[in-house]
């Protein structure tokens, strides 16, 4: 910095008022100005320097000590916050505190004037009679200028900066320079260990580094009553051949179980303990290498009590809902199954299993009755086999598989139709003739729809026709009637020597998984002549009478050996 021209006296004050202060001599305040500045660097630079030393040793003792032992993240949390404190001990009264309260240009001056004896208190005398109010009534301005002019005069040859003792810096600072150089190198040649010490000691959460390092662990984990339990962990670094699983619970002492390496992985050692009834903590060792702790949580699964079911029959059946017992679950197809179970915990979420249909439906939860399920089950045609419940508690743990309740489907049979005459396979008539068809027709519920089905081989090329019968009465369970087909009135005229093909098709009234449709056996009429017709007739005749003829010698036959029978027994006697 330049050195400003010292200030030259000023004139005489005039009148009889109180002597005014002397103008500051800029080249005293600039040397104390600057012996300010290197008295804060030297003092910032030696706490500095300590904080390096002490900082660095402090460090590496606490990643050392976390090595060996392993501390927690709160104990980890507290080594930190210490050597924070011990950092900012260390600064504040070389860095912090002079800087918030640095010495002022009296103190400075008498400092110097302690170095250099021969200034006489010449220097502190001028920086104070610069300051408003420091020259007294009665005081001379000629005396303060001079004493402030030899002031200047014998400073000008003075190095105020030289009184600040830099030989604890210097030593500090090599003393540092030597322990970062040496903290640098063993950080760099223990680099695979060091760094995640380092993290570890900067709060960081990740494990210790070991020769093994376990890089997983099945963790805390919320498992079933009664289930299997398999932990798992993963090793880099020197696989050892086998490793431990420690085990304690509450009350217990410490167990431990072998862990075997899979042989499709290596570096991955499992092992499955089974029936776990209570909870337990565990951890794994793999040769050097320690997991942390883990804990087991164990809860009963969710299960849901024997529902209480209603059925529902289809409306056209005109049944009235009936309960069905969970285990007797014999359902008509298209039928609805309401169903209301109990939980035994809170649900999260909830669902129906149909099998048979390898279907899921979500059931809504209702959150005032958590534990309460409800829905209806539309039975299908076929396909269903039964049902379970796939619950979730408020904790994330599922049901197992569950009851499953079976369901048995009886589909609505379709009408049962039977002609009951004309009693023969195939009858002849004649083209002008009036065919009797008699018919039976049967439904488990109501026939809806009663037709005549026929086909005449003359007429458009055989195809199939079709003529509604009338229900009398509307729609019934039975069906017994005899329908007079009046074929010589049938356009166009059916010619001799057709053959009509006819039978009966009954239609129910199922408008839910049907309809369902029946049909009697096909009979046959061949249309002949006349003459056809009266040689058939005679023929029929003939076996009546033959038929009869046969009756009558057999009950001949019968009498006979009755007679005989009676007199044997009365000559008996």
């Amino acid at each position: 910095m330049t050195e400003l021209p010292p200030t030259s006296p000023a004139p005489p004050a005039t009148g009889g008022g109180t002597p005014s202060a002397i103008p500051p001599s800029r080249l005293l305040l600039g040397k104390l100005d600057r012996l300010r500045r290197r008295w804060l660097a030297v003092q910032a630079g030696t706490g500095v320097a300590l904080a390096i030393v002490v900082g660095v040793e402090v460090l590496a003792l606490a990643m050392f000590a976390d090595w060996w032992f392993d501390f927690r993240w709160s104990v980890r949390l507290l080594l930190f916050l210490a050597q924070f404190a011990l950092l900012n001990a260390l600064l504040y009264p070389y860095a912090f505190r002079p800087r918030l309260r640095p010495p002022d240009d009296d103190e400075l001056a008498l400092r110097v004037e302690r170095a250099h004896p021969r200034l006489a208190s010449r220097l502190i005398s001028s920086v104070q009679f610069s300051r408003p109010g420091s020259l007294g009534r009665g005081a001379s301005r000629e005396l303060a200028s001079a004493t402030l002019r030899q002031a200047e005069s014998m400073a000008a040859g003075i190095d105020f900066q030289a009184i600040v003792d830099t030989t604890p810096l210097r030593r500090l600072g090599t003393a540092a320079a030597l322990v970062l150089l040496l903290g640098l190198a063993g950080f760099y040649a223990s680099r695979a260990v060091s760094l995640d010490l380092l993290r570890r000691a900067l709060l960081a959460n990740i494990p210790v580094p070991r020769k093994t390092r376990i890089t997983f662990v099945s963790g805390d984990l919320v498992v079933g009553r009664g289930d299997v339990v398999r932990l798992a962990a993963v090793a880099n670094g020197v696989i050892p051949r086998r490793g431990s699983l420690l085990v304690s619970g509450a009350g217990r002492r410490e167990q431990s179980y072998e862990m075997e390496p899979l042989a499709a992985e290596p570096r991955r050692f499992a092992r499955a303990l089974e029936n776990i009834q209570e909870d337990f903590t565990y951890s794994v060792r793999l040769n050097d290498g320690v997991s942390p702790a883990y804990t087991v949580h164990v809860v009963p699964r969710p299960t849901a009590n024997p529902p209480e079911c209603e059925q529902e029959p289809p409306a056209y059946t005109g049944l009235k809902p009936v309960r069905r017992l969970p285990g007797d679950l014999s359902l008509l197809a298209g039928s609805r199954l309401n169903f209301h179970a109990v939980a035994t915990k809170d649900l999260k979420s909830a669902s129906l299993r149909l099998a048979g249909l390898d279907e899921r439906r979500p059931l809504a939860i209702d959150p005032a009755h958590p534990r309460e399920l409800r829905g209806t089950i539309q039975i299908p045609a076929k396909g269903l086999t039964g049902f379970a419940f796939d619950l979730e508690d408020t904790l994330g743990m599922t049901s197992s598989d569950g009851t499953l309740y079976r369901v048995d489907i009886l589909p609505d049979k379709p009408p049962q139709a039977k002609l009951t005459w004309p009693e023969r396979k195939e009858e002849l008539i004649t083209r002008h003739a009036t065919l009797i068809v008699g018919m039976d027709v049967q439904d488990d519920f109501a026939v809806q729809r009663l037709e005549l089905k026929y086909r005449i081989n003359t007429l458009d090329a055989g195809a199939e026709k079709s003529m509604e019968l009338s229900l009398e009465g509307g729609a019934t369970n039975r069906v017994r009637r005899r329908f007079e087909w009046k074929l010589g009135a049938a356009q166009p005229p059916v010619a001799e020597g057709s053959l009509i093909e006819f039978w009966i098709e009954a239609r129910d009234n199922n408008d839910v998984t049907g309809p369902g449709i029946g049909s009697s056996e096909h009979q046959v009429a061949r249309v002949v002549t006349e003459n056809e017709k009266r040689a058939d007739l005679l023929n029929r005749a003939g076996d009546s009478i033959g038929a009869l003829g046969d009756v009558t010698t057999d009950q001949e036959k019968l009498n006979r050996s009755l007679g005989t029978l009676i007199l044997e027994r009365t000559g008996a006697k």
